[in-house]
């Protein structure tokens, strides 16, 4: 594994420094046992931040935390100025798994006009039309229009998922391992995708991660945490320390490209 900095990676001064994602002191208990403790880091608007860890580490459980779905024990989560739930629609989710029932005959549009909606939709109208066309635009997925979920690759199914999560016009999105189930071409045409979008200087991105190519393409900051928080720190400074790089715990099909 290489501790080199990659010559690829771009750092980008968002001058505002509003904090859109802010963890103060954040302990999280689940059936009698404290999963994290002491959670604290932040995340400015159209900042790019890569979490990262061992398996284990907590990583899935800060993102249920930012979605409301678990209550700290203690400390506080501020998400856009308030709790994490006061505005939900204003988060984008972009799962590691993608369950869907195969059976069913859905299509990439109707996916995403559903989370537009919040329902799944009869009848798409125009305008509805043109915001899902838009967003699959962004991600060059407009030929998976009409695709049913069930006949997508691992690629696709990714480029349909962040075109749902996008169509919201969210101030932050969240990405859980992206790369898993894709292919190593799938995986390159990925990272460009994911690096088009940490050059969003509106959009804020939190991703857990275990690719070193992924940090490279993306990470303008990089927390790891393995119950607390074992740094928080700028991705050159990730790749010159041999000890950080041992807790990133790279094991998935590209960590170490």
């Amino acid at each position: 594994m290489s501790q080199e900095v990659p010559q690829n990676v771009e750092r980008r001064v968002h001058h505002s420094g509003e904090k859109v994602l802010e963890f103060d002191g954040v302990e999280i208990t689940l059936g009698g046992r404290t999963i994290l403790h002491d959670i604290t880091f932040h995340v400015v608007r159209g900042e790019f931040l890569c979490l990262l860890g061992p398996n284990g580490a907590g990583k899935s459980t800060l993102l249920k935390a930012i979605l409301g779905l678990l209550t700290p024990s203690a400390g506080t989560i501020s998400v856009l100025g308030g709790p994490p739930t006061h505005d939900t629609s204003k988060i984008g989710y972009v799962p590691q798994r993608k369950d869907f029932d195969r059976s069913f005959p859905a299509t990439t549009i109707e996916m995403i006009v559903a989370n537009l909606r919040g329902q799944w939709p009869v009848r798409i109208k125009p305008d509805e039309r043109e915001k899902a066309m838009a967003v699959l635009a962004r991600v060059r997925g407009e030929k998976l229009a009409n695709s049913p979920l069930w006949a997508l690759s691992g690629g696709e199914s990714q480029r349909a998922f962040i075109a749902r999560a996008l169509v919201t016009e969210p101030e932050i999105i969240m990405f859980d391992e992206p790369a898993a189930g894709v292919d190593q071409r799938g995986r390159g045409e990925l990272y460009e995708l994911l690096n088009e979008i940490a050059a969003d200087d509106y959009l804020s991105a939190l991703m857990v991660t275990h690719s070193i190519t992924a940090i490279s393409k993306t990470a303008e900051k990089v927390v790891i945490v393995d119950g607390n928080v074992q740094a928080f720190a700028l991705p050159e400074e990730l790749f010159g320390n041999g000890t950080l790089m041992s807790l990133i715990g790279g094991h998935g099909p590209d960590a170490t490209e």
